[in-house]
């Protein structure tokens, strides 16, 4: 999941674009407009509990990794 520090660069990065690109500036601009409207929506961050959750499959993948002795 993206958070909204990385959304936030998202749009400025689609702001730069359309600048560089005036023929597609107003998608850019609409792109960067989609960015910051995710950026200012509250995350919410839900775990399942399963074995489908994204995070107990990365603490069985750190698990089975070997350890440095």
């Amino acid at each position: 999941m993206l958070t909204q520090f990385e959304l936030n660069l998202r749009a400025a990065l689609c702001r730069q674009l359309a600048r560089r690109e005036p023929k597609s500036k107003v998608y850019w601009l609409a792109e960067a407009e989609n960015w910051l409207r995710l950026s200012r929506q509250p995350v919410y961050l839900e775990r399942t509990g399963g074995k489908n959750d994204p995070f107990e499959q990365l603490l069985a993948l750190i698990a089975r990794q070997p350890r440095d002795p």
